[in-house]
């Protein structure tokens, strides 16, 4: 199953250590995609983010006061709805002992 990781790190509720921690807990049993730990390996970034979107079953969000104000997060949860895609919503403040 791939997974796409929406988030914003704008504003320190969500972090590389964080993102990294989740990466590996989803890597056991999917296939995801954050793109803060995609980033060196993506040659068109925005490209890449759109056809991870594309290509996922599921859009895991990391709600957070940046998240909720992105143009982008706001672009791939639209995007999602329109694919049909379930939606997992999750406050980012759960994963604070990963900070």
């Amino acid at each position: 199953m791939n997974v796409f990781v929406s988030y914003s790190r704008r504003d320190g509720f969500v972090n590389m250590t964080m993102l990294t921690n989740l990466h590996k807990r989803l890597s056991e049993t999917s296939e995801p995609f954050i793109h803060a730990i995609e980033e060196p390996n993506l040659k068109h970034q925005q490209l890449a983010v759109l056809m991870a979107l594309f290509r996922c079953n599921l859009i895991v969000l990391l709600v957070s006061p940046a998240s909720e104000k992105s143009p982008w997060v706001w672009l791939e949860i639209f995007l999602g709805r329109l694919l049909m895609r379930p939606i997992i919503t999750i406050d980012a403040q759960v994963f604070s002992d990963w900070r």
